[in-house]
């Protein structure tokens, strides 16, 4: 008989690297698992990681990562194809892909699969959102898994939610200058660097930046979508981010609640984009008990179960 554990129970993790999961047109595409050790079919938390869905890999928050799953979740964090490499919707499709894997071949770990959320960060909050109210991804070979429909939660780090010129009536913290992480981060060639967030929308939906309307931008925007997304969300943001302004998650949550929907929103008080702040235990906690509400709590096996997942077994 399984046993419940409190909320303030921290688990060993155990690291499950470079496992493929999917391929598309030549890409392959990969996930980082994050195990809590000693934990009964642990729900999973589905995570995605920023870089103006130009750069940036599953590895770029491997701590924050195994930060949650200290508190008991099996966190995936996946790779998704750049727009360098492939337009929307095929950041879409490898979220689908992924959950496909999870409710699969990922079932050897030992994972809940129907107990499945999504997490991101910059970028990767968007598609987060924009994957909760996403009903179903066509594809040539089979029908992939529909997010909104296997998700039960999502959970957005200082994401841009409305990419129309309506959201660009946000204006960042013009007061905090951008991180240096983000100054220095490298873009691949021909990109203006840093890229402007219009020049990065354009290349997301394969079109040239002259002819970007607001048409097109509605269609990647989870604030236009909002009516689709039927889970809990969760919002996180800094009040002094000078990339994405703080009024994108505020107007979000704002929206969802306007439509009958469950929106939290936390403010983190002089946090900038992509801040240290996201990453401390008091702001993961309030992460995995938001989850821990709406995905159940976690339990400890018997003391006869084996604990450690083997790779290859």
């Amino acid at each position: 008989m399984t046993a419940p554990v409190g909320n303030s129970a921290r688990c060993e993790v155990q690291s499950c690297p470079d496992i493929e999961f999917g391929r598309f047109d030549g890409h392959i595409l990969r996930l980082d698992l994050s195990l809590p050790i000693g934990v009964d079919a642990p729900a999973v938390v589905l995570y995605l990681h920023g870089g103006g869905w130009m750069i940036g890999s599953r590895k770029s928050r491997a701590v924050r990562a195994e930060r949650l799953a200290r508190h008991g979740f099996a966190v995936a964090s996946i790779d998704y194809r750049p727009s360098t490499a492939a337009p929307f919707p095929a950041q879409i499709v490898d979220v689908g892909a992924a959950i496909e894997w999870l409710k699969g071949p990922g079932q050897a770990f030992g994972l809940d699969s129907n107990r499945l959320a999504l997490w991101g960060a910059s970028a990767g909050a968007h598609l987060a959102l924009l994957a909760a109210a996403t009903p179903t991804i066509p594809r040539v070979q089979h029908r992939l898994p529909s997010p909104a429909a296997n998700v039960r939660a999502a959970v957005g780090f200082f994401g841009c939610y409305d990419l129309t010129s309506r959201g660009d009536d946000d204006r960042p913290d013009a007061g905090s200058g951008i991180p240096r992480e983000i100054l220095e981060q490298e873009w691949p060639p021909g990109v203006p660097a840093p890229p402007s967030s219009r020049y990065l929308r354009a290349r997301l939906l394969g079109v040239d930046e002259s002819t970007l309307s607001d048409r097109d931008l509605a269609t990647i925007s989870p604030f236009a979508k909002a009516h689709h997304i039927r889970v809990p969300i969760f919002l996180l943001h800094g009040t002094r981010d000078s990339i994405t302004s703080v009024q994108q998650s505020r107007r979000m949550a704002r929206e969802l609640r306007r439509l009958g929907g469950t929106a939290r929103l936390s403010l983190l008080e002089g946090a900038n984009h992509e801040d240290a702040a996201f990453d401390t235990d008091a702001t993961i906690a309030k992460v995995a008990a938001f989850l821990r509400e709406h995905l159940g709590p976690f339990c400890t096996p018997p003391l006869t179960s084996k604990h450690v997942i083997q790779q290859g077994d």
